[in-house]
């Protein structure tokens, strides 16, 4: 797979991003924005790839490698544009089933068997995907310090009890100070639950997804308009059924019509 070659789309990132509505660049389908896109899979792909998912392993549900590691060993094609910052743990707190008292973590999870002899690494958490932030290297590339907010598609046929849990809950969670506003806007209850659920048993969901991100993103924000002002740019990557994260981690984080340029 081909990643945006150095100064290919630098100049044209907004244009490539939806600002002209992709005009004139979708047939025939527009080299650099073909690039793009291919880049932003790979660092999906990479949430895939680095995700353990075999039950006898103590280590089941964490990320077979490092900050420093996954995007090299998941094979992205310019695996220094960026540096993983942060990775996205998720708990749940969603019971299917009030009366067996089955909790989605049993049911959606990839857990360690309660079988193994090594003490597992968790049992209440799973690693979700990460927060990368583009290096100078990548900058000189993509033209401004891209956040990437990756998150992980299912891997587990098990884990289609959350995604097919359509029940609407509100939305205020996640629309904070605006729930006000938009009082009639409802998310998927399953979806709501692993992105707002903490668990004071694991030291991995002390915080909510919804939190690790959105500090994480302010934090990053903060840290480099300090060290050098320049345009910064978030964007969010995803692999399979996880689009209800995206939209929920943008607008939980506060990035919509904020961070976005």
């Amino acid at each position: 797979m081909s990643s945006p070659e150095p100064g290919s789309i630098a100049s044209r990132w907004r244009e490539l991003h939806g600002a002209g509505s992709w005009e004139g660049l979708l047939d025939p389908l527009d080299q650099d924005l073909r690039a793009s896109i291919i880049a932003y899979g790979e660092l999906a792909e990479a949430t895939y790839d680095g995700f353990n998912s075999q039950r006898r392993s103590p280590h089941a549900g964490a990320c077979f490698y490092g900050h420093a590691d996954l995007l090299a060993a998941a094979g992205v094609s310019r695996a220094g544009y960026y540096s993983v910052t942060k990775f996205i743990y998720a708990t749940s707190g969603f019971f299917l089933a009030p009366t067996t008292g089955t909790s989605v973590p049993d049911a959606f999870f990839v857990l360690p068997l309660p079988s193994l002899l090594e003490e597992p690494w968790c049992r209440e958490s799973n690693w979700m995907g990460y927060v990368a932030v583009a290096t100078d290297e990548g900058v000189a590339a993509l033209g401004r310090r891209d956040i990437v907010v990756a998150w992980r598609g299912t891997v587990e046929s098990l884990e289609w009890v959350n995604d097919l849990d359509f029940t609407p809950a509100s939305a205020a969670p996640v629309l904070g100070p605006a729930a006000g506003d938009f009082d009639s806007a409802v998310v998927h209850h399953g979806f709501l639950s692993v992105y707002t659920s903490s668990d004071e048993d694991s030291k991995f969901n002390q915080q909510s997804a919804r939190d690790q991100v959105s500090v994480t993103c302010f934090s990053t924000l903060d840290c480099r308009k300090r060290q050098r002002p320049r345009v910064k740019h978030a964007s969010a990557t995803v692999h399979a059924l996880k689009h209800s994260l995206i939209y929920k981690s943008f607008i939980g984080s506060g990035f919509t019509g904020g961070f976005v340029c």
